[in-house]
């Protein structure tokens, strides 16, 4: 007689247990991939750690300068040319290709920086009896606005890198209410750079920035053009 093994309820686990140990555990799948991956060469854990730094843009102070006072200036937002107008840093390379650092640059956009470094040297140079930036809720005499048409790093030259700064502006007479162009000035800067460590570009950025602020305002109008009466009663002060 051939016995047949009969297969009960209480076998059934046993079954279910060999099955289940066949099959990896999710833990050994993830490890099966990550060797696949490294032996392809993209392993996921061979991008060393890049630091990222932010600087401020620290010009020298300005020293004060001759010439007639304005009443009261503001300085507007300047703009800037692309690809000068964002945070990280802009270098000029030897071959004369261009590239951005992904790892430093400026805290802010050289804009804002750039307005209030020429705010500060305004009331620095005392050509101004009183400076303002934009947003500030009063009428003031004249404005500056100004564009960033050159800032980066240059290192087209191996043996005389430099930084780069560019700036033009504009002087308003907002005394009659519509701006009117009184002037227009071109500063700009190259600062010597000693190396090419970010903290290095830096520096000389901001010393080209000093550079090409003192230029703007040697160029800055001597003679004022003068109040007509109704502009003199419109600048008398009076409520805001």
């Amino acid at each position: 007689m051939n016995l047949v093994p009969h297969r009960t309820h209480a076998s059934a686990p046993e079954s279910s247990m060999f099955r289940s140990a066949e099959r990896p555990p999710s833990c050994l799948r993830a490890l099966a991939l990550v060797c696949a991956l490294g032996l392809s060469g993209c392993s996921l854990f061979d991008r060393g750690f890049q630091p990222s730094a932010s600087y401020l843009i620290s010009p020298p102070p300005q020293a004060p300068l001759a010439g007639e006072k304005f009443g009261s200036l503001m300085v507007t937002r300047f703009g800037a040319i692309p690809p000068y107008d964002g945070k990280s840093f802009l270098y000029r390379n030897t071959d004369g290709t261009w590239r951005q650092d992904p790892y430093a640059g400026f805290i802010a956009n050289p804009s804002d920086m750039m307005s209030d470094a020429l705010a500060r040297a305004l009331e620095q140079s005392g050509r101004c009896e009183m400076v303002g930036v934009e947003g500030v809720a009063m009428r003031f005499d004249f404005s500056i606005e100004g564009v960033i048409e050159a800032f980066y790093a240059d290192f087209s030259e191996p043996d005389a890198p430099k930084a780069v700064v560019r700036v033009r502006a504009y002087l308003l007479d907002r005394r009659s209410g519509a701006p009117k162009l009184v002037d227009q000035m071109v500063g700009s800067g190259a600062a010597p750079l000693s190396a090419a460590a970010p903290g290095k570009v830096a520096e000389a950025l901001s010393s080209a920035v000093g550079m090409a602020i003192h230029e703007l305002l040697e160029d800055l109008t001597v003679e004022l053009p003068k109040a007509s009466p109704a502009q003199a009663a419109s600048a008398a002060p009076s409520g805001l």
